[in-house]
């Protein structure tokens, strides 16, 4: 054949290259429930909140009926479409098995389309800087363009059994808190602050301490973000009036994209056992589990 070749000539073919997908896996210390993670999806304004069971047979810190929201911050679209994990190792969807591990959440950097499977939910038109979010789950694939995602982990009947505190600067009720939240061990109880009337938590938060001369310890504008130490006139009462307090106060911590928490410190037992049942409950199972 080189007669033909020397006809003709040769001519290289070149190799396509293999694309590769660049990305961060998320769950590494958790992961959604490997069963039935009863996949819970609301839009809340341009946000797109995702409520699921976690992995509580493969990681110890966690048992059953714990759940964590995930909040895609500025989300553009999402798409929970039918690809499950047969489907997903026969070839069926557009990423291969050897790119990516089924089972898992990825922000993905680069190397996949962003173009999402049907069927897609748009939430707002233009998609333009946002990061592609991937959740792998047992019988459905999840993907989303949101600017971002934030996540906060409970137990629903924890929550179940918490009360509505009310929550109190001085002389005025700001907001209420379920104290949702716990270190059993330390007497500390905190939670989200639903509040009553205060369009921006931060500057509320910032200018009472810098008028009252309480440390701020860490305060950035750009997040707005704040951490204070214990503020004296913050207080928190029960349904009936009385007051939880705690030896070494309360104070404030949290940013804009998240919600700001109050934290109760150093309840004194046996008070916080009688208050709080379901955190001590919910403590005493974490050692339970074989």
């Amino acid at each position: 054949m080189s007669w033909i070749n020397k006809i003709f000539g040769t001519k290289k073919v070149e190799k396509i290259p293999t694309r590769k997908i660049d990305y961060i896996q998320i769950t590494k210390d958790w992961n959604a429930d490997p069963v039935s993670p009863e996949i819970e999806l609301k839009v809340d304004g341009i946000d797109l909140i995702m409520d699921i069971y976690l992995n509580h047979f493969q990681f110890d810190k966690y048992q059953e009926g714990d759940k964590v929201k995930i909040r895609f911050k500025n989300c553009a679209e999402y798409s929970l479409n039918t690809c499950n994990h047969e489907g997903f190792y026969y070839g069926q969807y557009r990423i291969k098995p050897t790119e990516l591990e089924w089972g898992e959440f990825y922000e993905i950097k680069s190397g996949l389309d962003r173009k999402l499977p049907n069927p897609i939910k748009k939430i707002q038109n233009d998609n333009s800087d946002r990061k592609h979010f991937i959740f792998f789950f047992k019988d459905e694939t999840f993907e989303c363009l949101a600017s971002d995602y934030y996540l906060d982990f409970y137990n629903e009947k924890v929550l179940k059994y918490c009360k509505t505190y009310k929550v109190v600067l001085g002389d005025k009720e700001i907001g209420t808190s379920k104290l949702e939240k716990a270190d059993a061990p330390m007497g500390v109880a905190f939670g989200l602050i639903e509040f009553n009337g205060i369009k921006t938590p931060y500057e509320f938060f910032k200018e009472y301490c810098l008028k009252n001369n309480i440390v701020i310890n860490t305060d950035d504008p750009e997040f707005e973000f704040i951490d204070t130490q214990v503020i004296s006139e913050l207080k928190v009462f029960r349904p009936d009036g009385l007051e939880i307090k705690g030896v070494a106060g309360n104070a404030i911590t949290g940013m804009k994209d998240e919600g700001y928490e109050i934290s109760i410190f150093g309840i004194s037992y046996p008070f916080y056992e009688e208050e709080f049942p379901h955190h001590v409950e919910h403590y005493e199972n974490m050692f339970k589990k074989e």
